[in-house]
Protein backbone atom coordinates (compact mmCIF):
# COMPACT_ATOMS: atom_id res chain seq x y z
CA UNK A 1 0.00 0.00 0.00
CA UNK A 2 1.34 3.46 -0.89
CA UNK A 3 0.73 6.68 0.96
CA UNK A 4 1.23 9.46 -1.56
CA UNK A 5 -2.04 11.19 -0.74
CA UNK A 6 -0.90 12.17 2.72
CA UNK A 7 1.31 14.99 1.52
CA UNK A 8 -0.65 18.25 1.54
CA UNK A 9 0.33 20.85 -1.01
CA UNK A 10 2.58 23.42 0.56
CA UNK A 11 0.26 26.38 1.00
CA UNK A 12 0.69 29.70 2.69
CA UNK A 13 0.16 29.15 6.39
CA UNK A 14 1.10 25.48 6.34
CA UNK A 15 4.73 26.40 6.65
CA UNK A 16 4.39 29.46 8.88
CA UNK A 17 7.61 30.40 10.60
CA UNK A 18 9.83 28.59 8.11
CA UNK A 19 12.57 30.28 6.16
CA UNK A 20 11.95 31.85 2.76
CA UNK A 21 14.33 29.35 1.20
CA UNK A 22 12.06 26.43 2.01
CA UNK A 23 11.67 25.02 -1.48
CA UNK A 24 14.97 26.07 -2.94
CA UNK A 25 16.97 23.09 -4.14
CA UNK A 26 19.83 24.02 -1.92
CA UNK A 27 23.26 22.59 -2.13
CA UNK A 28 25.04 21.35 -5.20
CA UNK A 29 27.98 19.20 -4.25
CA UNK A 30 31.34 20.27 -5.58
CA UNK A 31 32.81 17.76 -7.89
CA UNK A 32 36.00 16.21 -6.59
CA UNK A 33 38.53 13.59 -7.59
CA UNK A 34 37.73 9.93 -7.71
CA UNK A 35 38.00 8.29 -4.29
CA UNK A 36 39.73 5.02 -3.54
CA UNK A 37 36.93 2.80 -2.36
CA UNK A 38 38.65 0.05 -0.40
CA UNK A 39 39.54 0.51 3.25
CA UNK A 40 41.95 -1.73 5.11
CA UNK A 41 39.91 -2.38 8.29
CA UNK A 42 37.11 -3.82 6.15
CA UNK A 43 39.17 -5.67 3.58
CA UNK A 44 36.85 -8.65 3.88
CA UNK A 45 34.31 -6.70 1.82
CA UNK A 46 34.18 -7.17 -1.91
CA UNK A 47 37.03 -5.08 -3.28
CA UNK A 48 35.15 -4.32 -6.53
CA UNK A 49 34.11 -1.00 -5.08
CA UNK A 50 33.39 1.20 -8.06
CA UNK A 51 29.77 1.08 -9.14
CA UNK A 52 28.94 1.57 -12.82
CA UNK A 53 28.13 5.15 -13.71
CA UNK A 54 24.50 5.96 -14.51
CA UNK A 55 23.60 6.12 -18.21
CA UNK A 56 24.75 9.27 -20.05
CA UNK A 57 22.46 12.26 -19.73
CA UNK A 58 21.25 11.51 -16.22
CA UNK A 59 21.95 14.06 -13.53
CA UNK A 60 23.28 11.35 -11.27
CA UNK A 61 26.28 10.91 -13.53
CA UNK A 62 27.65 14.16 -12.08
CA UNK A 63 27.32 12.96 -8.49
CA UNK A 64 27.96 9.28 -9.14
CA UNK A 65 30.60 6.71 -8.25
CA UNK A 66 33.40 9.01 -9.40
CA UNK A 67 32.31 11.62 -6.84
CA UNK A 68 30.87 9.80 -3.86
CA UNK A 69 33.17 7.54 -1.82
CA UNK A 70 32.27 3.88 -1.71
CA UNK A 71 33.74 3.45 1.75
CA UNK A 72 32.63 0.58 4.00
CA UNK A 73 30.23 1.33 6.84
CA UNK A 74 28.48 -0.80 9.47
CA UNK A 75 24.77 -0.55 10.24
CA UNK A 76 23.22 -0.61 13.69
CA UNK A 77 22.16 -4.20 13.06
CA UNK A 78 25.71 -5.28 12.25
CA UNK A 79 25.53 -5.40 8.44
CA UNK A 80 28.55 -4.26 6.44
CA UNK A 81 27.63 -2.01 3.53
CA UNK A 82 29.24 0.30 1.01
CA UNK A 83 28.22 3.97 1.07
CA UNK A 84 27.65 4.38 -2.67
CA UNK A 85 26.75 0.86 -3.86
CA UNK A 86 24.42 -0.11 -1.03
CA UNK A 87 23.12 3.13 0.45
CA UNK A 88 22.64 5.88 -2.12
CA UNK A 89 23.04 4.58 -5.70
CA UNK A 90 19.78 5.31 -7.60
CA UNK A 91 17.91 6.04 -4.35
CA UNK A 92 16.08 8.95 -2.74
CA UNK A 93 17.74 9.37 0.63
CA UNK A 94 17.77 11.49 3.76
CA UNK A 95 21.10 11.59 5.60
CA UNK A 96 21.91 13.28 8.87
CA UNK A 97 24.87 13.24 11.23
CA UNK A 98 24.43 12.73 14.96
CA UNK A 99 25.98 11.12 18.00
CA UNK A 100 24.03 9.17 20.59
CA UNK A 101 25.29 11.09 23.64
CA UNK A 102 24.43 14.49 22.11
CA UNK A 103 22.92 16.89 24.67
CA UNK A 104 21.86 19.43 22.04
CA UNK A 105 19.73 19.10 18.89
CA UNK A 106 20.46 15.50 17.87
CA UNK A 107 17.55 14.10 19.94
CA UNK A 108 15.25 16.74 18.45
CA UNK A 109 16.40 15.78 14.94
CA UNK A 110 15.64 12.14 15.66
CA UNK A 111 12.19 13.01 16.99
CA UNK A 112 11.45 15.19 13.95
CA UNK A 113 12.54 12.46 11.55
CA UNK A 114 10.28 10.01 13.36
CA UNK A 115 7.41 12.31 12.40
CA UNK A 116 8.60 12.26 8.78
CA UNK A 117 8.89 8.46 8.91
CA UNK A 118 5.30 8.20 10.11
CA UNK A 119 4.12 10.34 7.20
CA UNK A 120 6.04 8.26 4.66
CA UNK A 121 4.62 5.04 6.07
CA UNK A 122 5.60 1.93 4.13
CA UNK A 123 7.41 4.03 1.54
CA UNK A 124 10.28 4.23 4.04
CA UNK A 125 12.58 1.42 3.00
CA UNK A 126 10.77 1.03 -0.34
CA UNK A 127 11.56 4.18 -2.31
CA UNK A 128 12.85 6.52 0.42
CA UNK A 129 15.71 5.65 2.78
CA UNK A 130 16.97 7.30 5.98
CA UNK A 131 20.59 7.13 7.19
CA UNK A 132 21.85 8.60 10.46
CA UNK A 133 25.64 8.51 10.48
CA UNK A 134 27.58 8.98 13.70
CA UNK A 135 30.27 11.63 14.13
CA UNK A 136 31.54 9.82 17.23
CA UNK A 137 32.57 6.35 16.03
CA UNK A 138 34.75 5.64 19.06
CA UNK A 139 31.68 5.67 21.29
CA UNK A 140 28.93 4.82 18.81
CA UNK A 141 29.71 1.20 18.06
CA UNK A 142 27.14 -0.87 16.15
CA UNK A 143 25.93 -2.20 19.50
CA UNK A 144 25.46 1.31 20.93
CA UNK A 145 23.67 2.43 17.77
CA UNK A 146 21.50 -0.69 17.92
CA UNK A 147 20.43 0.09 21.49
CA UNK A 148 19.78 3.71 20.52
CA UNK A 149 17.59 2.68 17.57
CA UNK A 150 15.65 0.20 19.69
CA UNK A 151 15.08 2.76 22.45
CA UNK A 152 13.69 5.26 19.95
CA UNK A 153 11.57 2.70 18.11
CA UNK A 154 13.28 3.29 14.78
CA UNK A 155 11.32 1.70 11.90
CA UNK A 156 12.62 -0.38 9.02
CA UNK A 157 14.19 1.60 6.22
CA UNK A 158 16.15 3.82 8.61
CA UNK A 159 19.73 2.78 9.36
CA UNK A 160 22.18 4.16 11.89
CA UNK A 161 25.76 3.77 10.71
CA UNK A 162 29.35 3.93 11.89
CA UNK A 163 32.72 3.25 10.33
CA UNK A 164 36.33 4.33 10.33
CA UNK A 165 36.75 7.99 11.37
CA UNK A 166 38.56 9.05 8.18
CA UNK A 167 35.88 7.43 6.02
CA UNK A 168 33.12 9.21 7.95
CA UNK A 169 34.86 12.58 7.54
CA UNK A 170 35.17 11.92 3.80
CA UNK A 171 31.44 11.15 3.50
CA UNK A 172 30.58 14.37 5.32
CA UNK A 173 32.85 16.46 3.11
CA UNK A 174 31.38 15.00 -0.07
CA UNK A 175 27.90 15.85 1.21
CA UNK A 176 28.98 19.40 2.02
CA UNK A 177 28.61 18.98 5.79
CA UNK A 178 31.57 20.51 7.60
CA UNK A 179 31.74 18.74 10.95
CA UNK A 180 35.34 18.12 11.91
CA UNK A 181 34.66 16.10 15.05
CA UNK A 182 32.15 15.58 17.82
CA UNK A 183 33.28 18.76 19.56
CA UNK A 184 31.94 20.76 16.61
CA UNK A 185 28.43 19.57 17.42
CA UNK A 186 28.70 20.79 21.00
CA UNK A 187 29.04 24.42 19.97
CA UNK A 188 26.16 26.85 20.33
CA UNK A 189 26.16 27.34 16.55
CA UNK A 190 25.09 23.79 15.79
CA UNK A 191 25.68 23.15 12.07
CA UNK A 192 22.89 21.92 9.83
CA UNK A 193 23.61 18.29 9.15
CA UNK A 194 20.52 17.14 7.25
CA UNK A 195 20.99 16.37 3.55
CA UNK A 196 18.39 14.97 1.13
CA UNK A 197 18.85 13.88 -2.43
CA UNK A 198 18.12 11.67 -5.39
CA UNK A 199 21.39 10.23 -6.64
CA UNK A 200 19.91 9.15 -9.98
CA UNK A 201 18.76 12.66 -10.89
CA UNK A 202 21.61 14.49 -9.19
CA UNK A 203 19.32 16.64 -7.03
CA UNK A 204 20.69 17.31 -3.53
CA UNK A 205 19.81 19.90 -0.89
CA UNK A 206 20.41 20.75 2.73
CA UNK A 207 17.50 21.01 5.12
CA UNK A 208 17.02 22.23 8.67
CA UNK A 209 15.83 19.78 11.34
CA UNK A 210 13.60 22.61 12.61
CA UNK A 211 11.40 22.46 9.51
CA UNK A 212 7.84 21.21 9.36
CA UNK A 213 7.75 17.42 9.06
CA UNK A 214 5.05 17.58 6.39
CA UNK A 215 7.27 19.77 4.23
CA UNK A 216 10.23 17.39 4.58
CA UNK A 217 8.01 14.39 3.78
CA UNK A 218 6.54 16.17 0.76
CA UNK A 219 9.99 16.97 -0.59
CA UNK A 220 11.16 13.38 -0.11
CA UNK A 221 7.97 11.76 -1.36
CA UNK A 222 7.20 13.98 -4.34
CA UNK A 223 9.74 16.68 -5.21
CA UNK A 224 12.80 14.42 -5.22
CA UNK A 225 10.81 11.79 -7.13
CA UNK A 226 9.95 14.40 -9.80
CA UNK A 227 6.29 13.96 -8.83
CA UNK A 228 6.25 10.58 -10.58
CA UNK A 229 4.25 8.98 -7.76
CA UNK A 230 0.58 9.53 -8.62
CA UNK A 231 -1.56 11.30 -6.05
CA UNK A 232 -4.71 9.38 -5.17
CA UNK A 233 -6.57 12.47 -4.04
CA UNK A 234 -6.67 15.95 -5.52
CA UNK A 235 -6.75 18.94 -3.18
CA UNK A 236 -7.92 22.42 -4.06
CA UNK A 237 -6.15 25.56 -2.88
CA UNK A 238 -9.61 26.98 -2.25
CA UNK A 239 -9.85 24.53 0.65
CA UNK A 240 -6.54 25.60 2.18
CA UNK A 241 -6.64 26.82 5.79
CA UNK A 242 -7.03 30.54 6.39
CA UNK A 243 -3.71 32.27 6.90
CA UNK A 244 -3.17 33.56 10.41
CA UNK A 245 -0.28 35.28 12.11
CA UNK A 246 1.46 33.20 14.76
CA UNK A 247 3.41 34.48 17.71
CA UNK A 248 7.14 34.03 18.16
CA UNK A 249 6.39 31.66 21.02
CA UNK A 250 4.22 29.46 18.83
CA UNK A 251 6.82 29.48 16.09
CA UNK A 252 9.49 28.41 18.58
CA UNK A 253 7.25 25.70 19.99
CA UNK A 254 6.42 24.32 16.55
CA UNK A 255 10.01 24.26 15.38
CA UNK A 256 11.79 23.27 18.58
CA UNK A 257 9.30 21.46 20.82
CA UNK A 258 6.42 19.91 18.87
CA UNK A 259 8.42 16.92 17.63
CA UNK A 260 8.48 15.65 21.22
CA UNK A 261 5.62 17.37 23.07
CA UNK A 262 1.91 18.05 22.81
CA UNK A 263 -0.31 20.54 24.65
CA UNK A 264 -3.49 18.88 25.84
CA UNK A 265 -3.33 15.50 24.12
CA UNK A 266 -1.83 13.35 26.84
CA UNK A 267 1.51 11.59 27.01
CA UNK A 268 2.38 9.45 24.03
CA UNK A 269 5.64 7.80 23.06
CA UNK A 270 4.85 5.61 20.08
CA UNK A 271 5.72 6.26 16.46
CA UNK A 272 2.13 6.60 15.31
CA UNK A 273 1.57 9.51 17.72
CA UNK A 274 4.97 11.10 17.01
CA UNK A 275 5.80 12.29 20.52
CA UNK A 276 8.49 11.15 22.95
CA UNK A 277 8.06 13.55 25.86
CA UNK A 278 5.43 14.65 28.39
CA UNK A 279 2.31 16.58 27.50
CA UNK A 280 2.72 20.22 28.52
CA UNK A 281 -0.89 21.18 29.24
CA UNK A 282 -0.97 23.68 32.13
CA UNK A 283 2.67 22.94 32.91
CA UNK A 284 3.25 26.42 34.36
CA UNK A 285 0.72 25.61 37.09
CA UNK A 286 2.11 22.14 37.71
CA UNK A 287 5.77 23.10 37.89
CA UNK A 288 7.74 25.80 39.68
CA UNK A 289 8.32 28.63 37.22
CA UNK A 290 11.99 29.08 38.08
CA UNK A 291 12.57 25.34 37.61
CA UNK A 292 10.75 25.39 34.26
CA UNK A 293 12.75 28.29 32.91
CA UNK A 294 16.05 26.71 33.85
CA UNK A 295 14.93 23.31 32.49
CA UNK A 296 14.21 24.82 29.08
CA UNK A 297 17.49 26.70 29.09
CA UNK A 298 20.01 24.15 30.40
CA UNK A 299 18.53 20.66 30.85
CA UNK A 300 21.92 19.02 30.36
CA UNK A 301 23.36 20.89 33.35
CA UNK A 302 20.39 19.90 35.52
CA UNK A 303 20.78 16.26 34.53
CA UNK A 304 24.51 16.42 35.29
CA UNK A 305 23.64 17.83 38.72
CA UNK A 306 21.16 14.97 39.20
CA UNK A 307 18.24 17.29 39.80
CA UNK A 308 15.58 14.91 41.23
CA UNK A 309 12.78 15.88 38.86
CA UNK A 310 15.06 16.00 35.82
CA UNK A 311 16.40 12.54 36.69
CA UNK A 312 12.86 11.22 37.15
CA UNK A 313 11.82 12.52 33.71
CA UNK A 314 14.89 10.98 32.09
CA UNK A 315 14.04 7.59 33.57
CA UNK A 316 10.34 7.91 32.65
CA UNK A 317 11.16 8.56 29.01
CA UNK A 318 13.52 5.65 28.51
CA UNK A 319 16.72 7.62 28.93
CA UNK A 320 15.94 10.02 26.07
CA UNK A 321 17.24 13.37 27.36
CA UNK A 322 15.74 16.79 26.98
CA UNK A 323 18.11 18.52 24.51
CA UNK A 324 19.76 21.83 25.18
CA UNK A 325 18.41 24.01 22.37
CA UNK A 326 20.53 27.04 23.34
CA UNK A 327 17.45 29.15 24.02
CA UNK A 328 17.81 32.71 25.27
CA UNK A 329 15.96 33.96 28.35
CA UNK A 330 13.53 35.78 26.06
CA UNK A 331 12.88 32.69 23.94
CA UNK A 332 12.21 30.63 27.08
CA UNK A 333 9.61 33.16 28.23
CA UNK A 334 8.04 33.25 24.76
CA UNK A 335 7.69 29.47 24.63
CA UNK A 336 6.18 29.29 28.11
CA UNK A 337 3.84 32.14 27.22
CA UNK A 338 2.57 30.20 24.21
CA UNK A 339 2.16 27.02 26.26
CA UNK A 340 0.08 28.99 28.79
CA UNK A 341 -2.05 30.53 26.02
CA UNK A 342 -2.61 27.20 24.27
CA UNK A 343 -3.42 25.50 27.58
CA UNK A 344 -6.17 28.05 28.19
CA UNK A 345 -7.52 27.53 24.67
CA UNK A 346 -7.57 23.74 25.02
CA UNK A 347 -9.15 24.02 28.46
CA UNK A 348 -11.88 26.29 27.13
CA UNK A 349 -12.63 23.93 24.26
CA UNK A 350 -12.78 20.98 26.63
CA UNK A 351 -15.25 22.92 28.77
CA UNK A 352 -17.37 23.72 25.72
CA UNK A 353 -16.51 27.41 25.65
CA UNK A 354 -16.24 29.32 22.41
CA UNK A 355 -12.80 30.82 21.72
CA UNK A 356 -12.62 34.65 21.74
CA UNK A 357 -13.36 36.33 18.41
CA UNK A 358 -10.32 36.30 16.17
CA UNK A 359 -8.59 33.70 18.36
CA UNK A 360 -9.65 30.52 16.54
CA UNK A 361 -6.63 28.48 15.48
CA UNK A 362 -6.30 27.30 11.92
CA UNK A 363 -3.60 24.71 12.31
CA UNK A 364 -1.55 23.33 9.47
CA UNK A 365 -1.89 19.58 8.77
CA UNK A 366 0.94 18.74 11.15
CA UNK A 367 -1.14 20.18 13.99
CA UNK A 368 -4.63 19.48 12.72
CA UNK A 369 -5.24 16.87 15.43
CA UNK A 370 -4.34 19.35 18.19
CA UNK A 371 -7.53 21.40 17.96
CA UNK A 372 -8.75 20.31 21.34
CA UNK A 373 -11.79 18.28 22.30
CA UNK A 374 -11.90 15.28 24.56
CA UNK A 375 -10.73 15.11 28.14
CA UNK A 376 -7.96 17.40 29.24
CA UNK A 377 -5.04 15.48 30.79
CA UNK A 378 -3.80 16.32 34.24
CA UNK A 379 -0.15 16.56 33.21
CA UNK A 380 2.69 14.88 35.02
Amino acid sequence: MRHDSRFWPIVAGAAAGLTATLLVAGVLLWRGPAVEADSEPHAELDSAAAAPAPPPGRGGSVWGASYFPNVPLITHDGRRVRFFDDLIADKVVLINFIYTSCPDTCPMETARLLEVARLLGDRLGEDVFFYSITVDPEVDTPEVLGDFAANWGIPEGWKFLTGDPDDLVLVRKKLGVEIGDVESLKLAAHPISLVMGNQATGRWMKRSPFENSYVIADQLGRWLHNWTAPAVEERDYADAPEIRQISTGEDLFRTRCSACHTIGRGEVRNLAERRVGPDLYDVSRLRDREWLERWLKEPDAMLAEKDPLATELLARYQGIPMPNLRLTDLEVRQILGYIDQESRRVGDLSAGKEPPAGHAHHHDPAHASERGGGAVPQGD
